[in-house]
């Protein structure tokens, strides 16, 4: 059964009243703990900061650095380490060797670690010397050695816990097994023994050593944290004594990053003498209760109830699809961010919706483009072996007719027949390329601005002489105005070209072909006229289709390659423009328009 907001509120305020029962029962045992908890690691806190603030300024010196370890111990019961980033223990007087192998290669081994550790009297029981022969094993991780067995002739050392090695600070897995173990023998070239009042605090130092050590197993990531939140705090449960400690992690970075870990440790051991404050707090903690309780009722009935209810209509709307509703909340909490985020959500999947609904349009139109390219691949195909079928033949049986000499007084007028039917293969051949370079989608027209008159007049001489041709058609061109439109020309003129010939070759003998030029507002028409035989009407739209001839009983040597119409139209598309043919009283007339030229 749906439950509604107004009972959902009042298990909250029951939720409330018990929970503030349970704090006056469980505070002190709890909460005060706590409190003081609290109170004494923010006093750690920022003394530890005061403390960072002066070792980052290079402020002290050796004694003084020793000097605020021991403080921070006496009046803070807090044991201070500070480790390079490969986890080594930054101290006085450093307790470190260097060994020359037998190979004569110097290998740097740090000790530091040691000082605190439970092992540190059979270290020393070593009695490591200069020039005397020395036998280690360990890993080797980046540029420096983790000893974990160690041999002089006086004793041998092994460490009884690898794991208890801090190996590295870095946020890389510190496995051990991951590493190269090697061992090195050779002789003591360099070495730095520790002052005895270094491993005076030896039992709690090495306490914080093992909770570095389990932190490290955190593989913590310094980058994601800024400097207002150090130090960083974890909780260390020391299984010796079995006491719970705090442990704050300060990181100093330099310009190659983070450099060296400050680490803090202090105790959490309960405080009995401070629990007579109870009485004082289950006052406060009462009235705090009582007024939380008021205000969260107050908040809830009529603050959240309202926006929610409103959240709740408009992402019913959504389910719906109805993208048209929004939230107008604008407070500027998690309520108005929310209602900001729906409205965001509501706007983009209107957007995306709308994109795919595109985009399934264009998908649509690409797969009805892709079918006509393969049905006109087909017919072309088709039509180009029908028109290479019949010249083919002919230049066989002629060339046959050659070879076995059949007549020989022929031989010359065999070799024009092939010679002909060669050079008409050839024009077909051009004319297949053109139109496949035209219709390839990625030709791209030279536009231009040119005078439309020039080209026509260029055309006229070209095919023209005098006006008059082989068949006696006469030029009538009404081509006088001189107009600037946009396109390319070599284009334009083969197209004209083309009509004009057609014409011609169409055209009645001794009748008149008319070029007509007519200025229309933005655009400029251009219609070409032959007196001759209409077009009939049901091959109209065909002949523009490849290799139609509208005379299929025509000869070859007077029909053309059939692709003369279809690279004309497939210009006249691509500069964006319609070219139409109409049968007249008398003949037949193309026109088509271009676009003046726009001086912007």
């Amino acid at each position: 059964m749906k439950k509604s907001i107004v009972s959902k509120l009042f298990l909250s305020i029951t939720v409330l009243l018990i929970v503030f029962l349970m704090i006056v029962f469980v505070g002190q045992s709890v909460f005060l703990q706590g409190f003081y908890t609290k109170k004494k690691i923010d006093i750690v806190s920022e003394e530890l900061k005061d403390f960072v603030h002066a070792y980052e300024k290079g402020n002290l010196s050796d004694l003084q650095f020793q000097n605020e370890l021991t403080r921070f111990f006496t009046k803070y019961n807090t044991s201070l380490a500070v480790l390079d980033r490969k986890g080594v223990l930054k101290a006085e007087n450093n307790f470190d060797l260097t060994v020359q192998t037998t190979s004569g290669k110097k290998v740097y081994v740090p000790l530091n670690n040691l000082l605190y550790s439970d092992q540190i009297e059979e270290i020393l029981s070593l009695r490591i010397k200069e020039n005397e022969n020395i036998v280690i094993r360990g890993y080797i991780q980046d540029d420096y050695f983790i000893p974990m067995y160690i041999k002089t002739k006086f004793n041998e050392w092994k460490e009884e816990n690898p794991s208890a090695n801090p190996v590295n600070l870095s946020t890389q897995d510190n496995n051990l097994d991951d590493l190269i173990n090697i061992e090195i023998k050779g002789k003591v070239v360099d070495l730095h023994l520790p002052l005895a009042n270094q491993y005076s605090y030896s039992a709690q130092m090495n306490s914080l050593m093992q909770a570095i050590t389990e932190w490290t197993k955190s593989n913590e990531d310094f980058s994601n944290y800024t400097k207002k939140d150090f130090p960083l705090t974890f909780n260390y449960l020391d299984k010796v004594n079995g006491l719970d400690n705090k442990v704050l992690i300060y990181p100093l970075k330099n310009e190659q990053g983070y450099n060296e870990v400050i680490f803090a440790m202090t105790s959490l051991q309960p405080v009995n003498e401070a629990m007579y404050v109870l009485k004082d707090f289950y006052l406060y903690a009462f009235m705090v209760g009582l007024l939380l309780i008021i205000v969260v009722s107050f908040y809830y009935s009529k603050v959240i109830t309202k926006p929610l209810l409103k959240l709740n209509a408009v992402t019913n709307q959504l389910a719906k699809l109805n993208f048209n509703e929004k939230i107008k909340i604008q407070s500027e909490d998690e309520i108005g961010e929310l209602s900001k985020s729906i409205n965001t959500l509501s706007e983009n999947l209107a957007s995306t919706i709308d994109n795919l609904q595109q985009a399934n349009e264009r998908l649509i139109k690409d797969i009805e483009k892709e079918k006509q390219l393969e049905e006109i691949r087909k017919e072309f195909i088709s039509g180009v072996s029908h028109e290479l079928k019949t010249p083919l033949s002919i230049v066989q049986s002629y060339a046959e007719g050659l070879k076995d000499g059949l007549n020989i007084e022929k031989n010359g007028y065999y070799a024009d027949v092939i010679l002909e039917e060669v050079d008409r293969m050839n024009d077909l051949v051009v004319d297949m390329l053109e139109l496949s370079k035209l219709q390839s989608g990625t030709y791209k027209l030279k536009s231009e601005p040119f005078l439309i008159v020039d080209s026509v007049e260029n055309v006229i001489n070209r095919i023209f002489d005098h006006k008059t041709t082989e068949n006696g058609c006469k030029l009538i061109s009404n081509v006088e105005e001189d107009i600037l439109v946009s396109g390319e020309k070599r284009r334009i003129e083969q197209v004209l070209i083309n009509i004009l010939s057609n014409a011609i070759h169409y055209g009645q003998p001794g009748s008149d072909v008319i070029v007509n030029l007519k200025d229309e507002h933005d655009r400029v028409n251009i219609s070409i006229f032959n007196e001759g035989n209409q077009i009939p009407a049901d091959k109209i739209d065909k002949i523009w289709d490849r290799f139609y001839r509208i005379d299929e009983s025509r000869n070859r040597q007077s029909g053309g390659t059939g692709l003369g119409l279809a690279i004309v139209k497939t210009i006249v598309d691509l500069h964006h423009s319609k070219i139409y043919v109409h049968n007249k009283e008398d003949g037949v007339e193309f026109s088509f328009f271009l676009k003046k030229f726009q001086n912007s």
